[in-house]
């Protein structure tokens, strides 16, 4: 999953936004007006025939086939996530069939090799080292890009950011409790870890595209208020766009599916990520406050002289 910031100057309205997000000819994406504006793509799929990841020396890596499903999710406008997932089935067959097979089971790829699932789960939380292996980042990426040919993208950001990137994976249990590991790792990279039973497998996607969201917040604002320090910066050109695009954007439980606020909530004791993003506003706004102060005091002084 990838987040970053749409590449304008200003947020898309409403309406403009179901219409750039309308991947697919005749499919409406869904939306919500309240409590904070989002447009989601309907899902788009993408061929495959590659290998998963598996750790080192779990064996072979296994051959799947089949299709990824993907959408894009505009938040407020001007936060831009590209969201792909696959469903990894095992041992359904040992050759490859024809592929109106796999086009028939839409995102689900099947495996034509043995696997041991707490491997594949491993092997795709490390990440991709190869093209040969799946590489879901990619997808959402590329879903990104396909708003960079809406007629109201003018390529002029007045902020700075870097794309983030989540991965999670499942392993489908029936009967189980959703119960999550998120880890922060050195690379920047949120990996999430679940056991879930399959019918709450799309509120779980929904939750890591909100965990995803507001981690991005949260690494953007921090940055911005980082390069104001910076020598030869004007400090009020990162922290002014910044207020302006993200300040009031934090509302983990906007959207949040009711089945998820368990998870969240053990999340937010563990991390405290609210807390954390309080915390970085008012550092943010004191430093705005004290330049703000600064320019006054430096024009009345120009005028006394």
């Amino acid at each position: 999953m990838t987040t970053g910031l749409l590449n304008t100057s200003e947020p898309l309205p409403l309406e403009a936004a179901r219409q750039a997000l309308a991947l697919l000819p005749g499919v409406s994406p869904d939306w919500h007006r309240h409590p904070i504006e989002q447009v989601v793509s309907p899902d788009i799929f993408f061929g495959l025939d590659c290998r998963l990841a598996v750790p080192p020396g779990a064996g072979s890596q296994p051959r799947v086939i089949g299709t990824a499903r993907a959408r894009a999710v505009l938040t407020a406008g001007h936060i831009l996530q590209g969201s792909a997932r696959v469903e990894v089935l095992l041992d359904a067959n040992r050759r490859r069939l024809p592929w109106a097979h796999y086009a028939a089971r839409t995102g689900v790829v099947e495996a034509i090799n043995r696997a041991d699932p707490a491997d594949l789960v491993t092997g795709f939380l490390q990440g991709a080292v190869n093209s040969t292996v799946l590489d879901l980042g990619k997808t959402g990426a590329y879903v990104m890009s396909l708003l960079d040919r809406v007629p109201q993208i003018d390529r002029q950001p007045r902020l700075k950011t870097e794309t983030g990137r989540l991965l999670w994976a499942v392993h489908v249990q029936d009967g189980a409790e959703p119960d999550s590991l998120v880890e922060l790792r050195d690379d920047g990279m949120l990996r999430v870890r679940i056991g879930t039973p399959a019918e709450l497998l799309p509120q779980f996607v929904e939750f890591c595209e909100i965990l995803a969201l507001h981690h991005w917040l949260l690494s953007a604002l921090r940055n911005a208020f980082e390069r104001s320090n910076r020598r030869g910066r004007r400090p009020e050109g990162e922290l002014d766009p910044a207020l302006s695009y993200l300040g009031h954007m934090w509302n983990p439980e906007a959207h949040l599916p009711h089945e998820m606020r368990g998870l969240w909530q053990r999340l937010e004791n563990e991390a405290q990520l609210t807390w954390e993003w309080k915390s970085t506003v008012t550092r943010v706004r004191d430093k705005v406050s004290l330049l703000t102060r600064k320019a006054i005091e430096e024009a009345l002084h120009k005028e006394v002289v």
